[in-house]
């Protein structure tokens, strides 16, 4: 896992350099989304099994450049022994359509009034 997370954040980060270069880095933002959680306890090939809480990223030069949600911290797992999410991914693409696509979120993702929206654009 580590030599493949350190190749997508080398590719990650020459794309970012490669759109600078162009001049194009202020009309782009990259959204990564892990499509699953991951557990906390190691497995028996030394890997961890799927989980309920993942991570994202949103990288570019008009990225707000903050944290959404919170480190759940290892102590409080959830009854099945994962992380707790701290953000619904629901309230980051709402977040996005709006405030990067100037889209009504609420015409494209279902009950998306009840989502609140952080701030993902500077």
């Amino acid at each position: 896992m580590r030599k493949n997370l350190q190749l997508l954040a080398d590719s990650l980060l020459a794309f970012q350099r490669d759109l600078e270069a162009r001049g194009l880095a202020d009309r782009v933002l990259t959204l990564v989304w892990s499509e699953f959680g991951r557990r906390v306890e190691e497995n028996g090939s030394m890997g961890t099994d799927h989980g309920a809480a993942g991570v994202g990223f949103i990288m570019g030069t008009r990225a707000s450049g903050r944290m959404i949600g919170e480190f759940p911290g290892l102590a409080k797992l959830d009854p099945a022994g994962n992380l707790r999410a701290t953000s619904d991914f629901r309230a980051v693409y709402s977040s996005l359509l709006e405030q990067w696509l100037g889209a009504d979120a609420a015409a494209i993702i279902p009950g998306a009034a009840k989502f609140g929206r952080p701030r993902v654009v500077k």
